[in-house]
């Protein structure tokens, strides 16, 4: 997908936009930096004493992590990898103010130190090449995910690998996404971090430009294969002239409110098998009305003083695909008067999209009812009735039973459990086909077409018949039909 770029100066700076979404903006970048940058490499110090320490920086390419990286004298190396020529051109010109030089070399920059080398690559295809135990600090400055391709190096393998080439002890810091307003995407990283056997502190911080754009308090994990303690925190060494990080107060960022952090142990954890965190995303307030809320006075609770075990599972299906949603829907038939009315309508046809919104997609969901209410339902019984042969006896039985009531006019007092799951399954697959094949689903009321459109009245031909439509119906209808029965096994 083509990346755009956007620069918006400023009295006092710039802001940079990347595909819309805000990057940094020059007022307040050096909070975000110096809480994703100083605290891991600070602690990498103070762990490997009297020792050059080599950083690996992944994505960044705006030169900002790395101007704050390059700080410390103890750094005598660093690996920028960053997928976007673009961005680094930026870094080099644009940028260059901003981030004291850190991008040019030795004979043009202030800093007058060559200790960057800069590769042009995907990050992951990077690090997967990488020897083991080969940095004392990986630092990943990604931008949020837009597309479900995006979420690859946030998955549970991607981590693995950065532990991998980090030394016994290494640090790792990562920006995450907002736990005021992804939830239980900040919490299936937290989940994905633990299940790659790493031992996770999570940050919460408040970025003025960010909460401007609506992005809520901003998430970092600082993470290590070995326990990081309080008292370790507590004695690092900080660099002087910083902006954002002050004495003890930067400690606070650790503390996550009771509200939030209840949720921790709800999201799965996200792999490239079966991908977790866009759905999160997309979807942020799932499950969080079904979960018991805390008082919202309550103390937050302080993760210094906590080292947790991962408790997410694995996920067994990817929640955005239409199998994985029509499952739901299936689910729903034996669940419905036990999941709260706001939990039913984003799992049954969760955003799938990054504008869209729960509240468009429970606006869609209340047109359910007029769609079915469009079913010509003797076309329907007599179609399925000219198939018999490929039904039950006993389904076939109830179908004509039915029909004959319709016919009659007679009320339907009854209708018997078989029947109804059969309706409901075709129901469900109308929706399906009208997502993705809209306007052509066999047995509506009207269709639409380059033609104009027209009425079915019983006697058409073919051509009014929708047949594109009906076998999008009945192949969805067999295919939904074997993961109800699957289901039941």
């Amino acid at each position: 997908m083509p990346t755009s770029l956007f620069i918006e100066h400023h009295p006092n700076g710039l802001a940079f936009y990347i595909n819309g979404d805000l990057q940094f903006d020059t007022a307040d970048e050096a909070i975000y930096h110096e809480y994703l940058v100083i605290p891991a490499i600070a602690l990498a110090v103070q762990r490997f004493p009297q020792t050059p320490l080599r950083v690996l920086l992944c994505g960044g390419g705006d030169g900002l992590a790395v101007r704050d990286i390059l700080r410390f004298a103890e750094v005598s190396d660093v690996t920028l990898v960053d997928y976007d020529a673009e961005v680094l051109a930026l870094g080099r010109t644009v940028f260059q103010p901003y981030n004291q030089g850190s991008l040019l070399s030795a004979s043009e920059t202030a800093l007058g130190e060559n200790r960057l080398t800069t590769y042009t690559q995907e990050a992951f295809e990077f690090v997967a090449g990488l020897p083991d135990a080969c940095y004392h600090a990986v630092i990943c400055d990604f931008t949020f995910p837009t597309r479900s391709e995006d979420t690859q190096i946030y998955s549970r393998e991607w981590f693995q690998q950065v532990q991998r080439v980090l030394c016994p002890g290494g640090i790792m810091s990562t920006n995450g996404v907002s736990p005021e307003q992804r939830t239980l995407g900040f919490w299936c990283l937290y989940q994905t971090l633990l299940a790659a056997g790493l031992q996770v502190k999570p940050l919460q911080v408040a970025i003025p430009s960010f909460r401007e754009h609506g992005y809520g308090d901003w998430g970092f994990f600082l993470a290590s294969a070995l326990p990081i303690t309080r008292s370790e925190l507590e004695t690092l060494v900080l660099p002087k002239n910083l902006s954002a990080l002050h004495s003890q107060d930067w400690l606070q960022a650790f503390q996550i409110p009771a509200t939030i952090a209840q949720h921790r142990h709800t999201a799965n954890v996200h792999t490239l098998d079966c991908p977790q965190l866009f759905y999160y995303l997309l979807n942020p307030r799932l499950q969080l009305t079904a979960t018991t809320i805390v008082d919202s006075e309550q103390e937050p609770i302080d993760f210094l003083d906590l080292q947790e075990v991962g408790t997410g599972a694995i996920g067994t299906r990817d929640l955005l695909q239409l199998d994985s949603i029509a499952t739901a829907w299936l689910d729903h038939l034996h669940q419905a008067e036990k999941l709260p009315q706001a939990v039913q309508s984003v799992t049954l046809m969760p955003v799938q999209h990054r504008y869209h919104s729960p509240q468009m997609t429970t606006e869609w969901l209340s047109y359910l009812k007029a769609l079915l209410e469009e079913i010509n339902i003797n076309q329907l019984l007599a179609s399925l009735l000219e198939r018999a042969q490929e039904l039950p006896p006993q389904l076939v039985r109830e179908l004509k039973q039915l029909t004959e009531k319709l016919r009659t006019g007679q009320p339907l007092t009854y209708v018997s459990e078989h029947t109804a799951e059969l309706i409901t399954l075709l129901s469900v697959t109308i929706l399906m086909a009208n997502v993705t094949t809209p306007d052509i689903v066999f047995a509506k009321g009207s269709s639409s077409s380059s033609r104009g459109s027209s009425s079915y009245d019983g006697d058409s031909g073919d051509d009014q018949f929708g047949w594109l439509g009906f076998w999008t119906m009945m192949i969805g209808g067999v295919w939904l039909w074997n993961l109800y029965k699957n289901s039941d096994d």
